[in-house]
């Protein structure tokens, strides 16, 4: 086979969408070294590709950028429509609102766009609902990170399950890795304290980090660790930060951008992991800290009960209460039960694979016709 895949997005920033995106496309290539791969980048070849476009199965393609939405939704559907392959990718975002092939794979990861829209600037709640609703239409297959997301998707587009399959995300290669990296170093070069309580999340609103500063504050006093948010110091933070007194206000640090190499050691070192997300198609941090035997603690929503499974511990959404209780549960959890609940957080993060994830992919690509009745 011959796939062109859209490597455009990656160039950005790396969110979960993103490294979703390079950890997929590695594996197809790694897997599958009699299959041609078609790259296509935005201004240069991203560091993780830098070996990979040296294959002989591998050819690369780099777009020079422009404005966003006349690169994503112009330049790149040219380009991609001058590619002669078999199957086209878009695994970080939807292919674009006027690409035609008949093999056509696009990614929806959730639907943040119709479930929590107030989430979200107006401009792209309709971005979002207008491509989402082509690619529906007219792609090949819609592929999605849970089944969460997947009941969702079908239920809002009259899909059948078998129209939606799910590939799970996995852990970054940087989590598979020895660690060397001491306590001592990460405390030192992020300025945070021995012992805290994490958290880390690109701060926007739907990732609920102000119902986790609320609670912190009414339980702070109570002698609980401090707390790291790990990311930028977001909007809408300074509202609840302003209402808390200065002894509380010391206890609450945030790290700025943290380099991949220190994020195994950041989630090992923490006490617990809270994750208090409102709305989540996967919920990457999750299996990051079971993965170094941290403990977890999750808010219930929308796909996070299915990747948390029965190794952590979940609280009821955007409920302050249930937050509160379920911080004091876990930081009084007596040894061998936290042993035991850490020990199954790392089987729970094994069960995602991106080798397996990649394989399951392929699969859809190599077998069967489409729900459009398109035979390979």
């Amino acid at each position: 086979m011959k796939i062109a895949i859209d490597l455009t997005p990656v160039y950005d920033h790396l969110t979960g969408v993103e490294r979703y995106n390079i950890c997929i496309v590695q594996g197809l290539i790694r897997l599958h070294p009699k299959d041609s791969f078609i790259l296509v980048f935005k201004n240069e070849v991203h560091p993780e590709f830098l070996n990979i476009i040296k294959l002989d199965n591998v050819k690369h393609l780099i777009l020079k950028a422009c404005n966003k939405l006349f690169f994503m939704q112009y330049r790149l559907m040219k380009e991609m429509n001058k590619i002669d392959a078999d199957y086209y990718l878009f695994l970080s975002f939807t292919s674009p609102f006027f690409f035609r092939r008949k093999k056509a794979i696009s990614a929806i990861f959730d639907l943040t766009c119709w479930d929590h829209p107030e989430t979200m600037p107006a401009k792209m709640k309709y971005y979002y609902r207008l491509t989402y609703k082509a690619s529906v239409k007219h792609d090949y297959k819609i592929i999605t990170c849970s089944g969460f997301s997947a009941r969702r998707i079908c239920e809002r587009y009259g899909l059948k399950e078998a129209d939606v399959p799910v590939i799970y995300g996995g852990l970054p290669p940087v989590f598979l890795r020895k660690q060397d990296k001491e306590k001592d170093h990460i405390c030192k070069k992020y300025g945070i304290p021995a012992d805290y309580i994490l958290t880390l999340s690109t701060v926007e609103p739907r990732k609920n980090i102000q119902l986790l500063l609320l609670a912190y504050r009414e339980l702070a006093t109570d002698g609980l660790p401090d707390l790291v948010l790990a990311g930028r110091k977001g909007w809408k933070l300074d509202d609840v930060l302003g209402g808390m007194d200065e002894e509380i206000r010391k206890k609450i640090h945030f790290t700025d951008f943290v380099d991949d190499e220190d994020l195994p050691g950041l989630y090992a070192n923490a006490a617990l992991f809270v994750f208090p997300s409102k709305y989540e198609g996967f919920g990457f941090p999750i299996i990051e800290a079971m993965s170094q035997g941290t403990l977890v603690l999750s808010s219930d929503a929308a796909s996070l009960p299915e990747v948390v499974g029965t190794a952590g511990v979940l609280f009821k959404s955007e409920d302050k209460e249930s937050l509160k209780s379920k911080l004091r549960y876990c930081l009084s959890m007596p040894a061998g039960e936290k042993e035991k609940m850490i020990a199954g957080g790392k089987m729970n993060a094994e069960r995602f694979d991106w080798d397996n994830e990649a394989e399951k992919l392929y699969l859809i690509m190599k077998n069967g016709e489409d729900r459009h009745g398109f035979g390979r």
